[in-house]
């Protein structure tokens, strides 16, 4: 069995190094116990617009596999989902998409690779808030599940026997923000459901916290996405035109937060602009299921709900809020 280990990085790029010698010390001990386990390991990093220092490179070399050095060519998104470019190309037989942010715990590859063991039949592990226990999944989209950590990259590890012709809707949909959701749900229609083991996410990482601030800040990109790529998903354009107008009047508190201005400079991604672009594909799409709709959808974007919901007399506006937050904990890194 061969596990492929990938980790996306920026100027994080020292985390990632850390990630890849705690991978290697608890795979060291995992080989060492006498269970003849015949698994063999490769750890790729892959670094997105930061130039190393020598001393970071020496240390790369040693205890990577390999390093892919990406100038400024890569965003955020691309280099997460060009891990399934790798995983079609490297052909291993569990693939595990890991973030820097999450502090991996001591047996984190004997945790993972005992449940891939002990039941061959497993397509994903995905860890989960307290769960332990075997099912099929069909859909993690509309609606979308929460307890689980589908859209977190550290929190799902695939077996890929079933789900290679599927890897490659990751790249298509790294615009969307979603690339990992987009494989997993496109694999989950076209096999009828993939057969999932959640475990308790302490058994694999400690998650960093998230405030309210870093969520503006960093998921802008993604909920404008979800509506894409959940409109994509659907197989008729009445059930599209549904799935959003349900999405903009769910997500009524999150579109001032989360909005931004587009600003095109003959560049049509850049730094500045990274969590915005999507944000004009959405909106058209809310504009073509139905004008009414966009009309609320105009009308929530000028209210700072995530102002509102610091009034503690507002308990309808925080709930929704502290929700939010919650699930973004254990849904996106």
């Amino acid at each position: 069995m061969k596990v492929l280990v990938y980790i996306p990085c920026h100027s994080d790029f020292d985390m990632a190094l850390n990630q890849v010698k705690k991978i290697r010390m608890s795979f060291d001990r995992f080989k060492s116990k006498p269970n003849g386990y015949n698994i063999n390991i490769e750890i790729i990093v892959s670094v997105n617009a930061y130039t190393p220092t020598i001393t970071e490179k020496d240390l790369a070399e040693k205890i990577c596999d390999k390093v892919i050095y990406n100038g400024t060519g890569y965003m955020a998104d691309v280099n997460i989902a060009n891990g399934y470019l790798v995983a079609l190309n490297e052909k291993p037989d569990i693939l595990w998409l890991l973030s820097t942010n999450d502090a991996l715990v001591e047996n984190v590859i004997e945790n993972i690779l005992n449940e891939f063991v002990e039941d061959m039949s497993i397509d994903l592990l995905v860890t989960s808030l307290g769960l332990n226990k075997t099912f099929i999944e069909k859909q993690i989209i509309d609606p979308g599940r929460t307890g689980f950590s589908y859209g977190l990259i550290s929190g799902v590890v695939y077996r890929l026997e079933r789900l290679f012709p599927y890897l490659h809707n990751g790249p298509f949909m790294a615009w969307t923000g979603w690339s990992q959701l987009a494989v997993m749900q496109s694999a989950m229609d076209g096999l009828d459901g993939l057969k999932v083991k959640a475990i308790p996410f302490e058994l694999v990482y400690q998650q960093r916290e998230r405030d309210l601030i870093s969520a503006g800040r960093h998921y802008a990109h993604s909920i404008y996405g979800m509506l894409i790529l959940g409109s994509i998903l659907k197989p008729s354009n009445y059930a599209a035109r549904k799935y959003i107008r349900k999405y903009v009047l769910n997500n009524f508190y999150a579109w001032h937060l989360f909005s931004r201005e587009w600003k095109y400079t003959g560049q049509l991604i850049t730094g500045e602009n990274y969590l915005a672009w999507n944000q004009k594909i959405a909106e058209s799409l809310i504009y073509k299921s139905s004008p009414l709709t966009f009309i609320f959808y105009k009308f929530a974007k000028l209210i700072p709900f995530e102002k509102l919901s610091q009034i503690k007399s507002i308990i309808f506006i925080k709930r929704k809020f502290d929700k939010m937050l919650g699930q973004s904990k254990h849904y996106k890194s």
